[in-house]
């Protein structure tokens, strides 16, 4: 499987949100797509992997679990299943709103295999989705889709872009984004791991080139997770394995100062989730042991220049 590390970081994505909604009785978010994007030797391959992690997650919970499945179960469920579908079902929840609202066009920011075109139904005639990725991901995800024989609905648009030298503003433009419609945007997953001046560049683009009560949806960090006296043993362990793979997590934010940090960038801070909160939104009663992750927060930020 030759992929690079982008597509490689969405592959696996991918196959978590597929491994919820197959094996979940409940599922928190429902992605019946995410399997079917990937091969058979790419679920076993990433299966594999995660079953074998457990020894470094839980040494006791490695000896103790005999069974590849239940090694894999746990270790899904347990460290990467509840943050991904959450942050998921968070974003889709408040596009729906949005759509209710009249907004009109979705752009996903770092879409990876996103699978919201693929699952899209009764939405307005003149709605349009636009993926934003890396060319190569998005190359990747564009031949996956013609070799499995998925067709791309007509409202969606791929837009790819390197931040490192393209103007995210200049591209979609090119490709017909309206700056007077209403946009709803999602980054999900990326934060922790841009420095906050190119957030912060990010976020201004954004609301340059949005109408007035646009969203933006993000997850993020609190900074107690980059305090060793404060961190969670699994955040910690979360740090090691990204840092191992040549991608840091290195940036958080103090929730209680997150409006002050962006007042410069002309966005509100319309809704700001703790992890009690989103564990009371999405977890509270399930009997499945899936929860909320510590330290990650989940926030709605509405253009208002």
């Amino acid at each position: 499987m030759e992929t690079r590390k982008e597509s490689l970081t969405a592959l696996v994505s991918c196959f978590a949100r597929g491994y919820h909604a197959t094996t979940s009785k409940d599922p928190i978010f429902h992605d019946f797509i995410a399997h079917s994007l990937l091969t058979k030797e790419e679920k076993q391959l990433i299966a594999a992997n995660w079953a074998k992690a457990i020894a470094f997650f839980d040494q006791e919970k490695s000896e103790t679990l005999e069974t590849f499945d239940e090694k894999l179960m746990w270790v899904m469920n347990n460290q990467t299943i509840p943050q991904l579908v959450s942050r998921a079902r968070y974003a889709e929840d408040g596009l729906r709103s949005a759509i209710e609202r009249g907004f009109k066009q979705y752009v996903i920011l770092g879409a990876g295999f996103d699978t919201f075109a693929l699952r899209q139904e009764k939405l307005p005639e003149d709605f349009i989705i636009y993926e934003i990725d890396h060319p190569a991901t998005q190359a990747f995800k564009i031949n996956r889709l013609l070799e499995i024989g998925i067709d791309i609905p007509q409202n969606v648009r791929f837009v790819p872009v390197d931040f490192k030298s393209d103007s995210l503003r200049a591209e979609l433009k090119k490709i017909g984004f309206d700056e007077k419609e209403y946009s709803y945007f999602s980054l999900l997953g990326v934060v922790m791991y841009l420095a906050k001046k190119d957030f912060y560049q990010l976020l201004s683009s954004v609301a340059e080139m949005s109408a007035n009560g646009s969203s933006f949806i993000f997850d993020y960090l609190d900074d107690t997770a980059f305090n060793e006296d404060f961190a969670s043993k699994k955040l910690t362990q979360m740090r090691q394995i990204t840092a191992q793979t040549g991608e840091p997590m290195f940036t958080g934010f103090d929730p209680f100062e997150l409006d002050l940090e962006l007042q410069d960038c002309q966005m509100l801070l319309y809704e700001n989730l703790s992890p009690a909160n989103i564990e009371d939104m999405y977890f509270k009663g399930r009997e499945d042991g899936l929860h909320a992750f510590e330290h990650f927060h989940f926030a709605h930020l509405v253009v208002n220049k």
